[in-house]
């Protein structure tokens, strides 16, 4: 199912970007967007969608290590765990060091 089709409001921002209000998103339909914009040519965009996620969770009472536990739970290989590191340390707020130390790495 499309984005467009969940109620997900994507418009040009008149600047060759895209532009979505992410604080209007439901957690699932935020997780769906970033997902849609991994690799996209809206880095600037999936950044600021992840960002929003880890704010949430941090409202929610999550602190750093159980939001690093939770991205890579699940997630088998060195390869993809530094991958989920790479990715996600930026919008945790930490170093990619220090989110390897809190995942016990």
């Amino acid at each position: 199912m499309s984005l467009m089709n969940k109620g997900v409001l994507m418009k040009n921002n008149g600047n060759g970007g895209l532009s979505i209000d992410l604080s209007l998103l439901s957690h699932q339909n935020l997780y769906e967007v970033i997902k849609m914009l991994k690799d996209s040519p809206y880095p600037a965009l999936h950044k600021k969608a992840q960002k929003e996620l880890v704010r949430r969770l941090k409202d929610k009472g999550f602190d750093n290590r159980k939001i690093c536990m939770l991205l890579i739970s699940n997630v088998f290989g060195t390869r993809k765990r530094a991958e989920i590191i790479r990715e996600w340390a930026e919008a945790v707020g930490i170093s990619k060091e220090e989110f390897l130390k809190l995942i016990g790495g």
